[in-house]
């Protein structure tokens, strides 16, 4: 019969694990995450692009809230496409875009991944927290 300290553990682990914070399950080697994020104005990328390093796995790097950022990031497996974002947002139509990049190392595998979007709010709306680091 499992303890009530045991239980409570295993408890925590399981909530923990189905918010999609945790390291992957036993056997698998998640490698280490680190990723430069940048977003500049305009179709394509910028060397005055606003960046930040991301690191997970423990969460870190310049991004103010990497946390969030890499629980994001473990929620869509690593798919920047699949991120949740900010399904409640709305954005105006104004046509002003932004190109967001991403590269480096996602669980030990080489990564890079570029979108332009149609302005800054609906980057945000498709990528927060990821994103979320951008001023204007």
């Amino acid at each position: 019969m499992m303890s009530n300290s045991l239980r409570t553990v295993a408890t925590i682990c399981l909530a923990v694990a189905a918010a999609g914070v945790c390291a992957a399950p036993a056997g698998a080697d998640p490698g280490q995450s680190e990723l430069s994020l940048s977003v500049s104005k305009g179709e394509a990328q910028s060397p005055t692009a606003e960046q930040v390093t991301l690191t997970c796995d423990p969460a870190g790097g310049s991004h103010p809230a990497s946390v969030e950022a890499c629980a994001a990031l473990a929620t869509s497996g690593g798919a920047f496409d699949k991120l949740a974002g900010d399904p409640g947002v709305f954005c105006t139509k104004i046509y002003d875009p932004v190109t967001a990049t991403a590269a480096g190392t996602w669980r030990g595998q080489n990564f890079q991944w570029q979108r332009t979007f149609g302005n800054t709010c609906e980057l945000r709306a498709a990528t927060t927290p990821v994103f979320d680091f951008v001023t204007s």
